[in-house]
């Protein structure tokens, strides 16, 4: 025999092959109740309604109308077939409000309106803090405020170049790394108290120390004291917080992606995967995606201008920041980047549903798959070279017009002096 389950707002109607109603398992009367169990439902977990429907019909084949209940019974090894527009459920809909006051389920019809309006509104507040409590989305906002930090550093670090090249020209091709450049201004400020102790305590060895200190002597930057110096060592220490700030975001979404994607994280990484999940909006969202769109993300820009303009479209995106792909000769990493993206497709999709760790094997089959390619396309392919950057023809077309209208402004001028 057959048994419909018939999912409502207020619980479920169990019908026979026929469409006869055999029985209605009501939830408790109660706005805040009912949205609870919706919710449950919504995350595959059992009701107590459900349960207890499920063992006064059981050996018996099920077809539902909600999709919750399908992959729950699927789940627990029962044949359920979803089925919307089944003739067996198509005399419930237009007969709810009838068959639950027949059920004493409410008094009047317009009961019915306003408790089910309650509770969409209560559920839909359930889904929203919910959806806000992912890990995930906390792993997007802080790889984006990462990328925002060194926005922000890159600022500061070229402006606090250019000014203490006025007092200290000389440092600057000495001394390349921002954040070492901003803590010399910071401990030392002026050239001439900067010391040979100083330097090596920040990792330079003894020869270049002593380089640095010859040069400070012999600048030809101009004279500061303390005082003129003083905004600039400011800057400088905003710099160094953020750099700081930014070690400390790289640590936790390290530590988070150990929770949320560890299968991700073995295969490309914690900052790959965790920028993945940023411009997919999301792990489930990332996971539903195919390998193709994945092999893509982060060169969507390039791939519209490729459709537009008719150039080779791109062969990678965020992943081409592996090092297994960016140091790979160029006609390999287009073979070498679909297959990291099939991995790491399957990698999401079981970081997504909650799967069992696969990291490490999937990590191996990327690595043998690229030692086979390497063998396959040792040399490039016959009559190809480097692809170059092809030039936009909208932007040649108005090059071409504006040096037109120069042509025409000269003649206009020239014949305006001779008259």
């Amino acid at each position: 025999m057959t048994i419909g389950i018939y999912q409502t707002v207020v619980g479920f109607f169990v019908l026979d092959e026929a469409g006869n109603i055999l029985n209605f398992y009501g939830y408790p009367k109660n706005k805040e109740k009912i949205a609870e169990k919706l919710f449950s439902l919504s995350q595959f977990s059992i009701s107590s309604e459900l349960e207890k429907l499920l063992k006064e019909y059981s050996d018996n084949k099920y077809i539902t109308n909600s999709a919750y209940v399908k992959e729950f019974l699927r789940s627990k090894g029962i044949k359920c077939d979803l089925q919307i527009r089944s003739e067996v459920f198509s005399s419930i809909f237009p007969a709810i409000e009838t068959l639950l006051l027949k059920n004493d389920y409410i008094s009047k019809k317009e009961e019915f309106h306003n408790l089910k309006r309650e509770v969409a509104i209560k559920l839909a507040k359930k889904l929203v803090a919910h959806s806000a409590q992912r890990l995930d989305k906390m792993v997007v906002h802080a790889i984006l405020a990462m990328d925002d930090i060194d926005k922000t550093t890159n600022l500061f670090a070229s402006r606090i170049r250019e000014w203490y090249g006025i007092h200290f020209p000389e440092i600057l091709k000495q001394v390349e790394n921002h954040a070492t450049l901003c803590k010399i201004i910071t401990y030392a400020g002026v050239r001439s108290k900067i010391t040979k102790e100083l330097l090596q305590s920040m990792g330079f060895s003894k020869e270049k120390s002593e380089k640095i200190i010859k040069l400070s002597r012999e600048s030809m930057g101009a004279e500061y004291s303390d005082e003129d110096l003083q905004p600039l060592q400011e800057l400088a220490q905003r710099a160094l917080d953020l750099y700081e700030q930014r070690e400390r975001l790289e640590y936790w979404i390290e530590k988070q992606m150990r929770k949320i994607a560890p299968n991700m994280q073995a295969v490309v990484g914690s900052a790959i995967a965790a920028r993945l999940i940023a411009i997919a909006g999301g792990l489930k969202e990332l996971a539903m995606l195919p390998a193709s769109t994945i092999q893509l993300l982060g060169a969507e820009k390039a791939l519209f201008r490729a459709l537009k303009t008719g150039a080779n479209p791109p062969k990678h995106g965020v992943i081409y920041q592996m090092p297994e792909l960016h140091s790979c000769p160029w006609w390999q990493r287009g073979n070498i980047a679909r297959a990291i993206a099939g991995k790491l497709t399957i990698a999401a999709r079981v970081d997504a549903f909650q799967g069992e760790y696969m990291g490490d094997k999937l990590r191996k089959e990327i690595e043998r798959k690229i030692i086979e390619i390497k063998a396959k396309y040792k040399n490039p392919p016959e009559g190809k070279k480097k692809p170059k950057e092809r030039k936009i023809p909208g932007r040649a077309k108005e090059s071409k017009k504006s040096k037109h209208k120069k042509k025409l402004a000269k003649k206009q001028k020239s014949n305006r002096s001779k008259k």
